[in-house]
């Protein structure tokens, strides 16, 4: 799975969903049939307690890797889609960021909101910053392995 550029978290939820499918039947999940696999999904979709359904998303997801890899088709199984939901984020008014600004204390807690807020940074990125990632010239912030391991310039306007 490192192979195809899968994260390590990835595969680690991967093997781990898919062992549990294992352990549950006592079988490998490509010698089960579609109705063993409905069942096993059916029950976990019910047990899930979180409105995004994550334990249930990544039993797919795992199932579906499974069979890929396996060169089997996806309706061998009959996995259900995922739908995934559209959600615009929560954008916060510049009074409310200002509120945040004024009410924060530590001038290092002032500057992980500005670059959460004002650059659009991500809590992961903003943690990996350094000094020498900032070029206060230009005015832009140098970002290494964001999310998905990408690197970018990032706009700063009041560095």
């Amino acid at each position: 799975m490192s192979v195809l550029g899968r994260s390590q978290s990835t595969i680690d939820n991967y093997s781990r969903h898919l062992a549990s499918i294992s352990l549950y039947f006592n079988e490998l999940p490509t010698v089960l049939d579609p109705e063993q696999i409905q069942e096993y999904l059916y029950i976990k979709q019910k047990e899930s307690k979180t409105p995004s359904q994550t334990y249930f998303k990544f039993s797919v997801y795992s199932l579906r890797f499974l069979l890929k890899s396996e060169g089997l088709s996806y309706e061998y199984l009959k996995l259900p889609e995922i739908k995934h939901e559209k959600k615009l984020p929560v954008v916060l008014s510049k009074e409310e960021v200002w509120a945040m600004l004024k009410n924060t204390r530590l001038l290092k807690h002032k500057i992980l909101i500005g670059l959460l807020y004002g650059c659009g940074l991500r809590c992961f990125e903003v943690r990996n910053i350094r000094i020498a990632d900032m070029d206060f010239d230009r005015k832009r912030l140098h970002v290494v392995q964001g999310k998905g391991k990408k690197t970018g310039m990032f706009p700063c306007p009041n560095i």
